[in-house]
């Protein structure tokens, strides 16, 4: 297994409000995770950071999981506590209030793998007959009106307000996450903020992704390359698992 990530600040955003991490255990299990921080001032890059760090901490010091049932509710108790902790700060810190992030990740366990998703960075997979699918569902005011036939796709483009979240780490006291089961037979894992996925075609994505003869650390370098010849508009995130030898 091979894993790279990245992020860059783009052309036009003062700071980089998104983090990543790509933590391990003792079991040599892997989670790996985009945040791409929200709110005003310093309130995305400091939530984004301690959502970072509090699961990079906490997964780090894990010797492995029995099932992933234990690995699932793993990530639902530190989602909470995640969630507290950054609603407490931004509560204490009234500068702050509203900070809050998305929080996207890959955890590949000996027991089996889980996607999890809160907001609008995504998961895509990617197969070695040249598939690639996007994993996770957004949690925008876009997709719940794409959903509900209230727009249509030729409207969705030009909707002004894509970046609108109707779930997201720390901005509520509650909240609400996806953690799925992947049991599909896959060559590797994207995680990305919307930095790539909201400004560079899937087309060109793809193509990228499945360019299979270069390594993960240049095609995430495209990736971000790509971004910012699309305008830089937003900070880009993007982190590659090549799973190699180890596709179940």
């Amino acid at each position: 297994m091979k894993y790279y990530g990245i992020t860059d600040k783009g052309l036009h955003r003062k700071s980089n409000q998104d983090s990543y991490v790509i933590a391990t255990n003792v079991n040599g299990d892997i989670f790996a995770i985009v945040a791409d921080g929200i709110g005003g001032n310093k309130g995305g890059d400091i939530a984004s950071r301690m959502a970072v760090a509090h699961f990079s901490k906490e997964f780090s010091e894990t010797k492995g999981f029995r099932d992933l049932k234990e690995a699932k509710r793993w990530i639902q108790v530190n989602v909470t506590v995640a969630n507290s902790a950054i609603f407490n700060y931004g509560v204490e810190n009234p500068q702050l209030k509203g900070m809050g992030t998305t929080f996207c990740g890959v955890m590949i366990t000996s027991v089996g793998r889980l996607v999890v998703n809160i907001g609008d960075s995504r998961t895509y997979a990617w197969t070695a007959d040249q598939k690639f699918m996007q994993l996770t569902m957004d949690h925008s005011l876009l997709n719940d009106m794409l959903m509900h036939g209230e727009l249509s796709k030729e409207e969705a483009a030009n909707f002004p307000k894509k970046n609108v979240l109707t779930n997201a780490l720390g901005v509520w006291e509650t909240v609400r996450s996806d953690i799925d089961i992947h049991n599909e037979k896959v060559s590797g894992f994207m995680i990305c903020s919307d930095g790539l996925h909201g400004y560079v075609s899937l087309d060109l994505i793809k193509k990228i992704i499945l360019h299979d003869d270069i390594e993960p650390s240049l095609k995430a370098r495209r990736l971000v390359k790509a971004a910012l010849d699309a305008g830089g508009y937003d900070n880009i995130t993007v982190v590659l698992i090549d799973l190699g030898e180890d596709r179940l």
